[in-house]
């Protein structure tokens, strides 16, 4: 699967170490940096097609600016966008907010990772979660 991979802060986890270990995956990745500006990730999502969208946090940066900016997108309808690593809100309110899945890292950024990798297996299109339609909550 294709994966866009932007940091919303510039800790957010290690971008580098999660690209290799999900490309070692099978994925394709396209890192587009710590903080990198949201019509950067756009545009790198319009240019690549990815399947999922992940947005990594390390201080809890929510990511609803780029969230909203993908659903509001003709052009990106149909990419799964996802957040993880150490969050300011709970899962349950980061999926009512419209993300199609939510991984915490909390005191274990490795299940975090693996979960993020079972997900990208299940085909981004299927939220572990089951939440459906997630521009109607935005």
């Amino acid at each position: 699967m294709k994966v866009v991979l932007s940091g919303l802060d510039a800790a957010a986890w290690s971008l580098v170490a999660l690209q290799v270990v999900l490309e070692r995956a099978g994925h394709e990745v396209w890192n587009v940096g710590p903080r990198a500006p949201v019509d950067s990730v756009l545009r790198t999502c319009r240019w690549e097609r990815p399947g999922c969208l992940v947005l990594s946090t390390a201080v809890g940066a929510p990511g609803v600016d780029v969230l909203r900016r993908v659903r509001g997108d003709p052009a990106l309808a149909g990419v799964a966008v996802v957040i993880g690593g150490r969050l300011s809100g709970t899962r349950e309110g980061l999926l009512e907010l419209g993300f199609d899945e939510v991984f915490p890292a909390g005191d274990d950024p490795a299940g975090a990772v693996a979960a993020l990798r079972a997900y990208l297996v299940l085909g981004a299109g299927q939220p572990a979660s089951g939440v459906r339609n997630p521009e109607a909550r935005l």
